[in-house]
């Protein structure tokens, strides 16, 4: 529910007879990404946070500089210098207090695009290269995301809601839908060479802010479906009906699992992965009593029939291996949090602490 200063907060947008306490509930408990922290994200951040978005996760590596100030409108002078995600940070947790907001000073890669991705509802698209487009798209395609794209040119900007659940159950088009080949470097130029007046990125932001609303609330836009091109000239609109295609499923990265698709790593494989911190936590859903017999330092235990009253306790932004004793139980444990409640960062430890203490650790009891 909302508390008494949020009902003041946001009492303007309740009083419209198509939103209410229902749509705003969505919002508070929505969790999104933000990736870049320029001139669209200027925008779009501020009427994020103001609207009551619950979490809103800001991803961007660049610092602030003189060039930025006409165009990104969330920082000023005193900013320069400064890492935009924190300044972004501290001014959005201070324009509304009622939501979270962090950030990571770092740029999204292929290295780190699936881990931090998989743990939000949707993904935001306000980078400025083609390399980031891409990878964002072929990120969320492998984890059956939604993200809002959006790019400026000129005069002209571009917006669109990318693989998304339309009203029909199926599937939208993905940016590899819209574009289907990566320009080279030269083919397009940026910005930078060919400049931009500060209100563009503004207005395709405020659009930006406008398409998570809608889509996290569930109300349908034309967007959905469609590359929109707005000419700021003119000011016309133009929505371009695209189909999802078979470029849909080409990305460097694989295709997202089943639900119903258990993902094995064997100790060998765990022991390494642990000493290079690619995972980074382990569940141990065996029972109190066996832990006594055989256990691994630093694991999350939760004995297998007390999981659904801890699901709270489960990172999803982690990759997380889940053991028991033979590894059965941890199996059913993964099918069960991955079909009732959207894990996707889970593996199976084949042949569970026994096959540990066997191959990898004589000291660990067996039992």
């Amino acid at each position: 529910m909302l508390s008494s200063e949020e009902n003041i907060r946001y009492q303007k947008q309740l009083k419209l007879p198509e939103w209410g306490l229902e749509k705003q509930l969505l919002l508070q408990k929505s969790n999104i990404l933000v990736v870049g922290a320029g001139g669209l994200a200027s925008s779009a951040l501020m009427y994020l946070a103001a609207a009551g978005i619950g979490h809103i996760h800001i991803i961007d590596g660049d610092l602030v500089e003189l060039s930025n100030l006409a165009r990104q409108v969330l920082f000023s002078q005193n900013d320069i210098g400064q890492y935009k995600v924190d300044v972004a940070v501290q001014r959005l947790s201070e324009q509304n207090p009622s939501i979270s907001v962090s950030g990571q000073n770092e740029f999204l890669n292929p290295e780190n695009a699936l881990s931090l991705i998989s743990g939000f509802d949707l993904v935001v698209d306000c980078t400025d290269s083609f390399e980031a487009r891409y990878l964002i798209n072929d990120a969320c395609v492998s984890l059956n995301k939604p993200f809002v794209y959006a790019a400026i040119h000129s005069w002209e900007g571009l917006l669109s809601v990318c693989n998304a659940k339309q009203s029909n159950g199926e599937l939208g088009p993905t940016y590899r839908c819209l574009f289907p080949e990566e320009p080279g470097k030269m083919e397009i130029p940026t910005c930078d060479e060919v400049g931009v007046m500060g209100f563009l990125p503004g207005i395709i932001g405020l659009f930006q802010a406008k398409e998570v609303i809608f889509y996290l609330a569930g109300k349908e836009s034309k967007c959905n479906g469609s590359l929109m091109r707005w000419d700021s000239r003119d000011m016309t609109f133009h929505f371009f009906k695209v189909q999802r295609t078979k470029q849909a499923e080409s990305s460097i990265f694989p295709k997202k699992f089943q639900a119903d698709e258990v993902r094995e790593i064997s100790v060998n494989e765990l022991n390494e992965q642990l000493a290079n911190q690619i995972i980074t936590s382990v569940l141990d859903v065996r029972e109190d009593y066996e832990l006594d017999l055989a256990k691994l330092d630093g694991v999350l235990h939760i004995p297998m029939a007390l999981i659904p009253q801890n699901i709270h306790l489960i990172p999803k932004n982690l990759s997380i291996a889940v053991m028991c004793h033979h590894g059965m139980r941890s199996a059913s444990v993964i099918r069960y949090l991955q079909q009732e409640h959207q894990f996707e960062n889970l593996y199976n430890v084949t042949g569970g602490i026994e096959a540990w203490a066997r191959e990898v650790d004589g000291s660990v009891g067996r039992y």
